[in-house]
């Protein structure tokens, strides 16, 4: 079946996501022309001692990896439950089943012509957080979903317990897929604590890590694993004993699994509007696709279709629109390259 048809065609699986959440302002760093600048050149502003910027606010918006996968989990029509700190008007917007634990982070994003920065300011509530604040909202019988999605675990400092607490459960799930975020935050002993927590969880659920590159290589020297992104994925699997170990970027994603090793060519972006919540979208997407029984390749192209089609677009795509940016248009390419019978 055409890739496009079988999104189409999918089921709406429930998917749970938690658990984090913040209000995000974004600004436009500009010259004094108010035109956008480079990183580079804000970087060169910055050594040579200027102190004063011109910023262009853009708006305010709901935001946390675990609410932006909830957006894309319920573009892609799945049954979706999350699980947050939400505790401000803005989530209001969201068209999802909601359950709060508390107030938001902040997050202040810088947006350069080429890239962007994140400055962020935890919420007490995000600091303190623990299983029982996700049992106390009702999130325990949630997790029976057809796929959960756990998102940020770096920014959570007790999400590890509150991982082993969910392998302690007597229940058998489906598919748990997790973004821990960045990873560089925290030391080398809590990245292979993390690691050990999902050697628990594989015994409840297929579990897949999904991570960029640069929160793959930081897992991986927690862990004395060396190599390229191939070897990396792969060490790394074996090493947690998990269902998968996925590495999406802006080229490809690799995926080291039981059945082997996938690279799979990302959809390249003509334009870029948005730099962050792109691999947010990715993970939800693949847990999307593996909730509806989709193989791993299939499941890795609707994922790098998800994140390409934001970061092309800005906007969070449903199934018409990224079959029409991905697959449709592939095709047309094609075709219009193809010679003459």
């Amino acid at each position: 079946m055409d890739p496009g048809a079988r999104l189409a065609d999918a089921p709406s699986p429930s998917m749970t996501l938690l658990p984090d959440g913040s209000v995000d302002r974004r600004f436009g760093v500009l010259n004094r022309e108010q035109d956008p600048v480079t990183r580079d050149q804000f970087a060169a502003w910055l050594t040579g001692g200027q102190r004063s910027f011109v910023t262009d606010r853009r708006g305010v918006e709901p935001g946390g990896q675990s609410v932006n996968a909830a957006m894309q989990a319920r573009a892609l029509d799945a049954d979706v439950e999350l699980y947050g700190h939400l505790d401000h008007d803005v989530f209001g917007v969201l068209d999802v089943d909601r359950y709060s634990m508390g107030a938001p982070a902040a997050v202040n994003i810088y947006e350069f012509e080429d890239a962007a920065m994140m400055l962020t300011t935890e919420s007490t509530d995000i600091q303190t957080w623990s299983y029982a604040d996700f049992a106390a909202a009702g999130g325990e019988r949630a997790l029976d979903a057809d796929a959960v999605v756990w998102l940020n675990w770096a920014s959570l400092p007790n999400s590890t317990a509150a991982l082993h607490r969910i392998a302690d459960e007597p229940r058998e799930g489906d598919v748990f897929t997790i973004d821990p975020g960045g990873v560089g935050v925290r030391t080398a002993a809590e990245r292979r604590e993390f690691v050990d927590a999902l050697s628990a969880l594989a015994d409840r659920y297929e579990v897949s890590l999904s991570v960029n590159d640069e929160e793959l290589q930081s897992l991986a020297r927690a862990l004395d694993v060396t190599g390229p992104v191939s070897e990396a994925t792969h060490d790394l699997r074996e090493r947690a004993g998990v269902a998968a170990v996925v590495m999406h970027g802006e080229q490809r994603a690799v995926a080291a699994t039981s059945e082997g090793v996938y690279d799979v060519p990302n959809f390249q972006a003509a334009d870029v509007r948005r730099f962050t919540g792109g691999g947010d979208r990715f993970t939800s997407a693949l847990a999307f696709a593996r909730a509806c029984g989709w193989v791993w390749r299939d499941a890795l192209e609707l994922a790098n279709a998800a994140a390409s089609y934001y970061v092309a677009t800005g906007l969070t795509g449903d199934r018409a629109a990224i079959a029409e940016y991905a697959w449709d248009a592939a095709d047309a390419a094609s075709a219009a390259h193809s010679p003459n019978d």
